[in-house]
């Protein structure tokens, strides 16, 4: 994991300026708001720099419909919001900090910023107080974006919107999410101070009486992307609602090297499309049939670990390691590891599954290749939603720790999967 750190040497070709903030008042003692200075100098052309320090922000800075570059980096600048006495759902009605729980926006689907964007270099400090966490940056771009270095640090405590949300608006868009720490994890609304309420996710009895705390997920794509964005290096522990979450949209959303654990629904969760153009440093072509022949012909899950070991507190649904949706998705050489299930079936614990409408909407089609799916706990490896285009598993293999399934068939929940040399290993408890 890369420091949280970015040199904006390396990105001074982009800008008109650069602006180093604490040249231009911002207090790096985290005593006064720079709110004013975001307001004052980050316009179309302009990289803001924090040295190393302490940042306050007592409101959200918005920048949507611009035209023209925009970077915000920083040398392990550590940025927090000021105090929230009080706050119902996404907004906060009293403290030092007011309004938005979105501290950086920029863009949006309707709006969404024209240019290069970086951002990164930050530590989003949610453990200085009790009661904090926000979005530190949702960002919606039409052109080229890097996020890269980041550390979200502590547990995001505020049951609102949660760490991150990134997406591209145009098929020849493309976003770098790179190096994101968010290992702290978030904990569900009715645990906090939030006085929202929700509609429950689930009728059934041996779920709570309130609803689900959606949007408090660590990674958030959108359901109007386009092009291609890249997670890669992502560490994300426990959250109520999904853990990383790309799906969304009709463009190319590619998981690469992440780590993710114990969050509840999917660990990972995607879905594919065709609305996207090759992107030269991943695809090594800007011609459309040779990427579709290359690495990444469309949204792929790579090089991934992915836990269920617990329920941790704040988590109140079955956990699920990798779900695939709608759309043409490739998973290869991942990990899966459970040592903790909630029932089974769809609404259950499984290693990899899918979930498909009817008509429109299909999960996939889809290939599983190269990957190991370890059962500590009586649970599907596999579960093939009804409504599934189709979904092929090559060269699988499923370990099963301390229990003995009655066979091979037991391993797998829903729809028969198509299988090609899946390879079961019993393993004796030895713990």
């Amino acid at each position: 994991m890369a420091p949280p750190s970015l040199d904006p040497s390396t990105y001074d070709s982009y800008f008109d300026r650069v602006v180093v903030a604490t040249d231009v008042g911002a207090d790096p003692t985290g005593e006064q708001p720079i709110d004013s200075i975001l307001n004052a100098e980050l316009r179309p052309g302009t990289l803001l720099h924090f040295p190393e320090g302490i940042y306050k922000m007592n409101s959200g800075f918005r920048a949507t419909g611009r035209t023209g570059n925009l970077g915000i980096t920083g040398n392990r600048a550590v940025i927090r919001h000021g105090e929230v006495e009080a706050i119902h759902r996404h907004t906060v009605d009293r403290g030092e900090y007011s309004g938005t729980t979105m501290m950086f926006r920029i863009g949006t689907s309707s709006r969404p910023h024209h240019g290069h964007f970086v951002f990164g270099g930050l530590i989003f400090d949610w453990a200085w107080h009790e009661n904090a966490g926000m979005q530190g940056l949702n960002a919606f771009i039409n052109g080229q974006a890097e996020i890269r270095n980041i550390v979200f640090h502590g547990t995001h405590s505020l049951g609102s919107f949660a760490n991150l949300r990134v997406a591209t608006a145009s098929p020849d868009s493309v976003a770098l999410v790179d190096s994101i720490d968010m290992r702290g994890g978030g904990l569900h609304y009715i645990d906090t101070i939030n006085t929202r309420e929700e509609r429950r996710f689930d009728d059934g009895p041996e779920h709570p009486d309130f609803g689900q705390s959606w949007g408090s997920t660590g990674f958030t794509g959108h359901p109007d992307q386009q092009g291609t964005t890249v997670i890669r290096n992502m560490v994300c522990g426990p959250w109520p609602d999904n853990t990383v979450y790309p799906r969304g949209g009709t463009g190319r959303k590619i998981v690469s090297g992440c780590t993710v654990w114990n969050g509840g629904g999917s660990q990972i969760r995607n879905n594919g499309g065709d609305d996207w153009e090759p992107v030269d440093w991943l695809d090594g072509t800007d011609d459309k049939e040779e990427a579709l022949n290359g690495p990444y012909p469309g949204s792929v899950i790579e090089n991934c670990h992915v836990l269920i070991d617990r329920k941790p507190d704040g988590v109140y649904i079955a956990p699920r390691g990798i779900l695939l949706q709608d759309g043409p998705q490739l998973v290869r050489n991942c990990e899966i590891e459970i040592a903790f299930s909630e029932a089974g079936g769809a609404g259950g614990t499984y290693g990899i599954g899918t979930r498909g409408e009817g008509g429109s909407a299909p999960a996939g089609p889809a290939v599983v290749e190269d990957c190991v799916i370890t059962l500590h706990e009586d649970a599907n490896a596999v579960y093939v939603s009804p409504y599934t285009n189709s979904i092929d598993f090559r060269e699988m293999q499923i370990n099963v720790v301390g229990w003995n399934p009655v066979s091979s068939s037991a391993l797998m929940g829903g729809e028969a999967p198509r299988m090609d040399q899946l390879t079961v290993n019993t393993i004796p408890n030895n713990g």
